[in-house]
């Protein structure tokens, strides 16, 4: 991984000469970094809480605060103290390297500068820098899923362990139809677990690069019409309409499987979070350069900060549907991949009270040979 041009990153520059400082922006400004100066200490460390930059290149002989101080102050801010700091010296004896990297530097360009030695030490931590920031977010996000499935697995596997025991202890007293409409409630609460061990194994494949990405010519109404056949149930017991008018046939260039989870995924959510009586509309549009698909709701909405969310694990954003129905956000995490495995992509507009949408656009398949598009 290299940081490309367009995200070079900041690099905040303490030196107190004026030469040294010119030659350094020349430099820099090669390799398209954004420079930021101060020439003291006191600025460099006030400077860096209130930008907090990518890299610092630090000069150690500076008149009152010196390098060494300052960097002692950098690393004691929890603001700044993942901030590298490169110092900048003429002194070349180990003693002053050794007290720099006990006070947390990572490097030394020595003076004078060499224009090769700078780039590559610079470019070498500030991509040391991001991959560190990228494995910290990766490690985030994986902390976060095993909290979210073992936590939610736990629950769900506890609930029905408890409602299986007690119809066990009081089996016989219970009427037929009674039992009937218990055993219907753990089927109902089995599939739930059921898809959330999908989802969990889909998640888990799709990191490990294990799932297989077969694409072949498909016809999308129908994977989208057995998808609301699967719900059509859970709909009808929220008194909930699934409304569907697919005058025309699509057929898109997909994995079929992936394109199954993908839409059990946003019709099983849009039923959660729709009130009785509500309706779940899903429509198929062809646009100028793409099929978009819609899969809208009547329901409970959400506000712009919790659609902002959505999309990402590490963020607490579980909602109850509207009679309870737990959830984890894994799903639409895994819409979202999947959908990025096709080169499409999916948005979100929900208001607030009135209802939520899911547009999920991707490009139509070229025509078979021999055969005119459209």
């Amino acid at each position: 991984m290299t940081l490309s041009s367009k995200n070079r990153g900041t690099i905040l520059v303490v030196d107190d000469n004026p030469t040294n400082i010119e030659l350094l922006l020349v430099y820099l400004h090669e390799n398209e970094y954004r420079i930021l100066v101060t020439r003291d200490g006191p600025s460099a460390i006030k400077r860096a809480i209130s930008v907090k930059p990518d890299l610092i290149l630090l000069d150690i002989m500076m008149p009152g605060m010196d390098g060494f101080e300052a960097c002692q102050h950098l690393k004691n801010n929890p603001i700044t103290k993942d901030i590298p700091i490169i110092f900048m010296t003429a002194l070349s004896d180990i003693q002053t390297k050794l007290k720099g990297f006990e006070l947390g530097a990572v490097d030394y360009i020595t003076k004078p500068f060499q224009r090769a030695e700078v780039s590559a030490r610079i470019a070498t931590h500030l991509t040391l820098q991001q991959q560190k920031a990228t494995l910290a977010h990766l490690n985030a996000s994986k902390d976060r899923f095993f909290s979210i499935v073992a936590h939610d697995m736990k629950g769900a596997f506890g609930s029905l362990m408890t409602f299986t025991q007690y119809i066990s202890k009081s089996f016989n007293d219970w009427s037929r139809d009674e039992l009937k409409g218990l055993i219907f409630e753990m089927c109902v609460s089995a599939e739930k677990n059921y898809k959330l061990l999908e989802n969990f194994l889909d998640w888990s494949r799709i990191q490990l690069g294990a799932i297989p990405f077969r694409p072949k010519r498909a016809l999308l109404e129908y994977i989208i019409v057995q998808a609301i056949q699967l719900f059509q149930e859970h709909a009808m017991s929220k008194d909930i309409a699934i409304v569907y008018d697919f005058t025309s046939e699509h057929y898109v260039i997909a994995d079929s499987q992936m394109l199954a989870a993908i839409f059990r995924n946003l019709i099983s959510n849009a039923i959660k979070f729709t009130p009785k009586n509500g309706t779940v509309t899903i429509a198929c549009n062809d646009l100028v350069d793409k099929i978009e698909i819609t899969v809208k709701d009547s329901g409970c909405g959400m506000d712009q900060k919790t659609v902002d969310q959505l999309f990402y694990l590490d963020k607490k954003h579980q909602t109850e549907g509207t009679e309870g129905e737990k959830g984890t956000g894994l799903g639409l995490l895994l819409c979202k991949e999947l959908i990025e495995k096709h080169q499409g992509s999916i948005q979100v507009k929900s208001i607030k009270d009135q209802g939520t949408t899911f547009h999920v656009s991707s490009n139509p398949p070229p025509p078979p040979c021999g055969e005119p598009s459209d």
